[in-house]
């Protein structure tokens, strides 16, 4: 027999007890749908963490401590530039001087501090510092060029009004109680637009003024740090350039390029793959470091964990489709044991009579397979559907409310980390594929048993 003739012995077989096969195809529909639909859960989770640890903070990040018996200084620093996978790293340096800030025209308003660090200048955009509008500083020591915080000039008080109600509250709170960031009053100046004076203190009778100038406004962002927020980055540079004047002017002992140790690094590496081996190649230097890895690996391990639940439960549905091909094959046998003989005694390949069933059972796991898969779609949607809250979408359409409400409800079940369930393209082909796999794998017995069967008695059978 040629393959279109197996092809056709096979669609002729299963048509002709079409109640019994369809009823063995939706066995097998039931359970694909059923580890599709398990299996799509555990990824809508997955998902939906991966959203949540991004909110918190940037998943390729990786802080380096430098407290410790090693030295975290420059020639570290280049050995992490040099580890593969790492897009930037710079030091993070805490400011070690105090100093007020001061603003306005005869000084009035005045910051007495500020979370201030110093890093390369030239990394900031490649760590992945937002700015809301401005550029980044440079590294010219003659002009301290400064990035500030999103709400840095709330950080000053008017010393011109009475104490109690000398500072711009920013934080306004709408009739629900909940924060409300569109109505914020403006602050009492511009920071990009007004200069500001730094007086370092040097002693009780002398201090250090400079003039800074703001390059740049960051947007809040406390997965990089609280100086998004209301904090001040200068070039690292510029802040030993400073603090070795500070220390000349007090008459103590300043520091060598070489001497120099940094309290912290920041490393970005280029793909959330690359964190953890990055992290272990800082660590054999003997640096404490930290990252969202530390969270997202125990989070995500737990949910891969309760896809295998799932999954394990999906396939317990498709084990017992498994027997109910099984059983049906045997059927089939028993009642075709007369048309086994008569293709042996014309002279019929055993494999060929093995072949027709093993493409019989393949056909009924395949066909179930895709009725599972397209279920399984249509239900992932209706799970998404509800989640979103379509019933109050569609109660507001009867109630006036624009049919292009319509599009919120179509954003919010396509946007990744809002679906509970997700059905990505391989999990739909490995559900298609397990359950054509199960309908061979069980036929495998049935048609074994069919090709034992001798000739002569298999004629002569009623």
């Amino acid at each position: 027999m040629n393959l279109s003739d197996l092809f056709a012995m096979c669609r002729q077989n299963l048509l002709r007890r079409k109640g019994r096969t369809i009823l063995t195809m939706l066995g097998v529909m039931i359970g694909c749908t059923a580890i599709i639909i398990m299996v799509s859960i555990g990824v809508g989770s997955s998902e939906s963490l991966e959203k949540m640890l991004q909110e918190m903070g940037d998943l390729t990040m990786i802080e380096v401590y430098g407290y410790g018996q090693s030295a975290l200084n420059d020639d570290v620093i280049d050995q992490i530039r040099a580890t593969p996978g790492v897009v930037a790293a710079t030091p993070k340096q805490s400011c070690e001087f105090g100093f007020d800030m001061y603003a306005g025209r005869d000084q009035r308003y005045r910051q007495q501090w500020s979370q201030t660090y110093g890093m390369e200048a030239a990394a900031l955009d490649d760590i992945g510092y937002e700015l809301l509008e401005g550029d980044y500083p440079t590294a010219d020591n003659k002009t301290i060029n400064v990035i500030v915080g999103q709400y840095f000039a709330y950080t000053f008080l008017d010393t011109k009004r009475p104490e109690g109600q000398n500072m711009i509250d920013r934080y306004i709170y709408d009739e629900n109680g909940e924060l409300d960031t569109e109505n914020i009053p403006d602050p009492y100046f511009d920071s990009m637009t007004t200069p500001l004076t730094m007086e370092i203190y040097v002693d009780e009778n002398k201090k250090i003024t400079k003039e800074i100038k703001v390059v740049g406004v960051m947007k809040e962002d406390y997965g990089k740090g609280y100086e998004t927020s209301e904090g001040m980055i200068m070039d690292i540079g510029v802040m030993q350039a400073l603090a070795k004047e500070v220390a000349q002017a007090r008459g103590e002992t300043v520091k060598k390029d070489a001497d120099v140790k940094y309290d912290n690094a920041s490393v970005k590496v280029s793909d959330i793959s690359m964190v953890a081996p990055v992290q272990d190649e800082i660590k054999s230097l003997g640096f404490d470091t930290w990252s969202m890895e530390s969270i997202r690996e125990p989070m995500m391990e737990e949910t891969h964990r309760q896809q295998l639940m799932f999954g394990g439960l999906g396939a317990i549905s498709l084990f017992v489709a498994a027997i109910g091909i099984m059983n049906t094959m045997v059927m089939s046998i028993t009642e075709r044991t007369r048309e086994i003989g008569v293709m042996k005694a014309l002279g019929c390949y055993v494999r060929d009579i093995r072949m027709i069933f093993l493409l019989e059972a393949g056909s009924i796991g395949l066909l179930g397979g895709i009725a599972g898969v397209i279920v399984s779609f249509l239900i992932s949607v209706g799970m998404n559907l509800v989640s979103a809250g379509a019933l109050g979408y569609i109660v507001g359409i009867f109630q006036g409310m624009p049919l292009s409400s319509l599009l919120d409800l179509f954003t919010q079940i396509t946007t990744p980390g809002s679906r509970i369930s997700v059905i990505p393209i391989w999990l739909a082909f490995a559900g298609l594929f397990i359950s054509m796999a199960i309908g061979v794998i069980s036929g495998f017995y049935p048609a074994n048993k069919a090709v034992k069967i001798p000739a002569l008695e298999a004629i002569r059978h009623e």
